[in-house]
């Protein structure tokens, strides 16, 4: 997962997508899920072959991407057997991971929406400072000096 400026890693954990309707959603796969202060990611590596992944190494796919803002209903479900799961729903998708404690996820998501739209949006400013560095060389002709990059002296015509 790459970060974007100003972003951390809030937590992650392994889970297993149960359930999910969406575009790119592939059921029961085993990946990992981030939740930052900015949005929540879920990564899976699919398997491509043993010597694939020797040879290229190992790809990720990125099955959900959201800023916490699109999140719309972040819930526990508790089915009557079997443990309490993470259900997550943006727009155009609905997830449902098995994670190891559901909701303690439930709390962070929620606590990072809180601290999200708490938060001041004071604009960033990034000064950006461009060096530029000029090497005279002499001509060996007449002694002028001109710039490296001058095919030709501005004195004497003779090539640098």
């Amino acid at each position: 997962m790459l970060l974007q400026p100003g972003e951390e890693i809030l937590r992650s954990e392994f889970a297993i997508l149960l359930e999910g309707e969406g575009s790119a959603v592939m059921p029961r796969s085993p990946g990992v899920l981030y939740l930052s202060n900015h949005r929540c990611v879920f990564e899976v590596q699919p398997s491509r072959g043993v010597v694939r992944n020797l040879v290229r190494g190992r790809a990720t796919v990125t099955l959900l991407d959201a800023p916490l803002g699109l999140l719309h209903n972040v819930t526990v479900l508790r089915p009557r057997l079997g443990r309490p799961r993470l259900h997550l729903e943006v727009p155009r998708a609905r997830m449902t991971f098995d994670v190891l404690d559901p909701d303690s996820w439930h709390g962070a998501i929620a606590h990072a929406r809180r601290t999200l739209s708490t938060a001041p949006t004071a604009p960033t400013v990034t000064t950006h400072t461009i060096e530029r560095q000029v090497v005279k060389v002499r001509c060996r002709f007449c002694g002028t000096l001109g710039t490296e990059g001058d095919a030709r002296c501005a004195s004497c015509g003779a090539s640098l």
